[in-house]
């Protein structure tokens, strides 16, 4: 496990503040990909396994940007992490949470007809890999400078069920039939914005805790 340090960080410097501010801002303007990319298979009428396929790749878009926001704060305090390295596996992860999350859509011929426990059986797995498979990719890069950083996987799994919660409390209530499309992506702007501050309060709350493991007490951060 590496931990040397470019430099010594600042512990006067806040810590979750930021973090809230920059991973929320990361992960809305990152969303807005998917979002276009779902406006765009909307719009062209693009069938089920294309559409998924372009969704997927908007993924990569998502998870880059977000993955270059949480980056740059934890390199503030953890100055050997390797951001080029982070941000592909948070790019790559995110774009397989997209393809966990379309695999329902383009298989619907396929499970259609299954039986009640084994389809919920199978859901409850594709759940749980689409919510933790964000923090295991970042996860390979962390282990390299955090004691015990498997505990960020469970963190982010937690972050990204409050955030998807608020999502879906949100958008699809206002979402309705026959919508004009600008309507359908402001109502989807709303909800990705709740979602954004949500997961990043989430994930803020347990950065602060992970980074703690790294430096001494004296250099803990303050908030």
């Amino acid at each position: 496990m590496s931990i040397q340090r470019a430099a010594a960080p600042d512990r006067t410097e806040p810590f979750f503040a930021p973090w809230l501010g920059w991973v929320a801002l990361g992960e809305f303007v990152g969303f807005l990909i998917p979002m276009g990319a779902e406006s765009l298979v909307i719009a062209a009428d693009l069938p089920d396994l294309p559409g998924a396929g372009l969704l997927v790749v908007a993924g990569l878009g998502e998870g880059a940007v977000l993955g270059t926001a949480m980056a740059w704060r934890f390199s503030r305090r953890i100055p050997s992490l390797n951001r080029r390295r982070f941000i592909v596996f948070t790019a790559v992860a995110a774009a397989i949470a997209w393809a966990v999350g379309m695999l329902p859509v383009v298989t619907a011929a396929v499970w259609i007809d299954w039986s009640m426990p084994l389809t919920v059986a199978v859901g409850l797995v594709l759940g749980l890999v689409l919510l933790a498979s964000i923090g295991v990719g970042q996860w390979l890069e962390l282990r390299r400078h955090v004691p015990h950083a498997w505990i960020w996987v469970l963190a982010t799994a937690a972050a990204w069920c409050v955030g998807l919660g608020a999502f879906f409390m949100i958008a699809p209530p206002l979402w309705n039939e026959g919508q004009p499309l600008i309507l359908v992506l402001v109502i989807g702007a709303l909800g990705a914005a709740a979602m954004a501050v949500a997961m990043a309060a989430v994930t803020g709350w347990a950065a602060v805790r992970l980074v703690r493991r790294v430096l001494p007490a004296s250099m803990a951060p303050l908030g």
